[in-house]
């Protein structure tokens, strides 16, 4: 397994910041988000992501994929020829696309959705740039297990695969062995995050809190990964509050060595 870290957090941080954070912390490389607002966007991904991806590589790490604005969604939308094109120059082997919502007619948003990842993948085939979706929870298609292969039942596993996310399956889905096991075919990618529930008033509000802190079953967790047979990118979401960019590498630091204590640490 590589052990990558989502650079959402991290939005203030330029190319050489980001490779001195991953290799303070001791991670493998970038989950590298290339968003509106961030040193590398949809406009200039084509020039800068190459060059990003050599800095990269020189100084021993990876870009494990990219994850692209969450309304990418249209193969057909120029952004995503551009990040397509971009990710095989750059050399970067997947690209995590946006979520298909649910509006209320559950059959006519899932054969629009199967359209749109037949046009995603044929770009995959074109660039050689895996097209992955996320297990989000919430209001979108593919929010577990058995929702996502529904979603990708005519997809080929060689161009879209699936980006399952240990916190979101915890909110949404059935037991771990269960999720992974129905999406086996397809599981391309790892989404570390944990969950802790918070009552405000009267309702009640999720937050994501580092591995090991929250309502994930993480021993069970570690016999699922085992049990599918995974061996390919996890990435560590990061998404909870810290105070500075310090207290987030020491946090990562910690939660690096959790997981590879559970998943397996490629180093040995």
């Amino acid at each position: 397994m590589r052990y990558v870290y989502f650079s959402k957090s991290l939005q203030e941080l330029d190319v050489a910041a980001l490779i001195r954070f991953c290799q303070a912390v001791g991670l493998d490389g970038l989950d590298l988000a290339v968003r509106p607002g961030y040193p590398i966007h949809p406009d200039n991904a084509e020039r800068a992501l190459p060059q990003a991806a050599k800095q990269v590589r020189e100084a021993g790490l990876i870009i494990g994929l990219v994850t692209a604005p969450t309304h990418l969604i249209a193969p057909e939308d120029a952004m995503a020829q551009r990040l397509y094109d971009a990710c095989a120059r750059a050399r970067v082997p997947a690209i995590k696309i946006g979520y298909f919502p649910y509006r209320g007619d559950f059959e006519r948003d899932l054969a629009a959705a199967q359209k749109a990842l037949e046009g995603f993948a044929r770009l995959s085939e074109k660039t050689g740039v895996r097209t992955c979706y996320h297990t989000h929870s919430g209001g979108h298609l593919g929010n577990n297990g058995a929702g996502l292969r529904l979603l990708l039942a005519h997809c080929d596993p060689h161009y879209v695969g699936v980006f399952a996310d240990t916190g979101h399956l915890a909110l949404g889905g059935g037991p771990i062995a269960m999720e992974l096991d129905m999406v086996r075919s397809w599981l391309a990618l790892l989404a570390i995050k944990d969950i802790a529930w918070d009552k405000q008033g009267d309702s009640w509000r999720f937050r994501v809190v580092p591995a090991g802190r929250g309502i994930v079953r993480w021993a069970d967790v570690a016999r699922a990964v085992k049990q599918v047979r995974f061996d390919g990118t996890v990435s560590l979401h990061g998404e909870y509050e810290l105070s500075d960019l310090d207290e987030r590498q020491r946090v990562a630091r910690e939660e690096l060595i959790y997981l590879k204590k559970l998943l397996g640490d490629p180093a040995h």
